[in-house]
């Protein structure tokens, strides 16, 4: 019985992997893990510099949109999400040399139109919206040419959201119709004053009043003319005051305030990565092609036997 027990001990020990065995083949072949991870750093690193040489760069400008009606009609939203789904804003910023020439070069002839020309800029330009406050608004465009086409984009893109606010129309055009209605008011009212007055002249009852007595006595015997002369004098003063409202909607007018001057943004690239793997599968397949050559090593020594 104890045979048997030292043999299968002996065979256990024989299927149980020896570490030391393992480092000296490892060291044994050391010159092929070391070239064939030399081989695969040096391809990673050609594939690390590929990939860092076609990551995009960008150009950003951050702008805030405060945008109000202030109780007017007609005033636009400044709607930065629909820009380029107008065909005139798709010509006016490919207006820029350079880009329309990037455009040209990359689209093939046959496919040059107004969707090809929309579907270049939508991918060129990115519009994002702050997270907690949705008018603080991003604009960022990828590099292509150089930094100054980009530049001109972004504010192209600017002018465009400019040219849809009309909020200092409006307010022309409402202080317009309130001055001229202020105007005719003030002529209505002066109409009566005068009638008061030629009622002042020929109402002899007028005479034995006392001053404070007279207006009474006016707008008890002239009811109508009572009710006219307090109404102008009502439309005159809200037609004051909402041109003194007017009047101050000036200091808001500018609606898009640029928060930031143009900032460069490197792309982020996956080269660092792609070194890093290919320096770790190159030390993988280093100690695979150790060990496969231990193992040829050995299969031809038994066959030599």
């Amino acid at each position: 019985m104890s045979k048997e027990l030292k043999a299968m001990e002996a065979k256990q020990y024989d299927d149980e992997i020896d570490l030391y065995e393992l480092i000296e083949i490892l060291v044994r072949h050391k010159w092929s893990i070391v070239l064939t991870t030399i081989l695969c750093t040096l391809l990673s690193l050609g594939a690390a510099l590929y990939v860092r040489s076609k990551t995009p760069n960008y150009l950003i400008k951050s702008i805030l949109i405060q945008q109000d009606t202030y109780g007017l009609k007609g005033v636009n939203k400044i709607n930065v999400d629909t820009v380029l789904l107008q065909d005139k804003n798709i010509e006016k910023i490919l207006e820029i040399e350079p880009i329309k020439k990037e455009y040209l070069k990359n689209t093939p002839e046959e496919m040059q139109n107004m969707a090809s020309e929309r579907k270049f800029l939508q991918e060129l330009i990115t519009i994002s919206k702050n997270e907690k406050n949705n008018e603080e608004i991003s604009i960022k465009t990828e590099i292509i040419v150089n930094e100054s086409s980009s530049r001109d984009i972004i504010n192209r893109y600017i002018d465009i959201l400019r040219e849809q606010d009309n909020l200092a129309d409006v307010i022309a055009k409402e202080k317009k119709l309130k001055s001229d209605s202020l105007e005719k008011s003030k002529i209505e009212i002066e109409n009566i004053q005068n009638e008061i007055l030629d009622i002042f002249k020929k109402d002899s009852d007028l005479r034995a009043l006392k001053p404070e007595e007279k207006m009474n006595y006016i707008a008890a015997k002239y009811p109508e003319l009572n009710l006219r002369k307090s109404e102008q004098e009502k439309y005159y003063n809200t037609y004051v005051n909402e041109l003194i409202r007017l009047d101050s909607l000036n200091d808001k007018v500018d609606i898009i305030k640029e928060t930031t001057d143009v900032y460069f943004l490197k792309g982020q690239s996956k080269a660092k990565v792609i070194l890093a793997v290919g320096i770790v599968m190159g030390l993988f397949l280093g100690v695979m092609v150790a060990f496969l050559k231990e193992f040829i090593d050995g299969y031809k020594r038994r066959y030599k036997k």
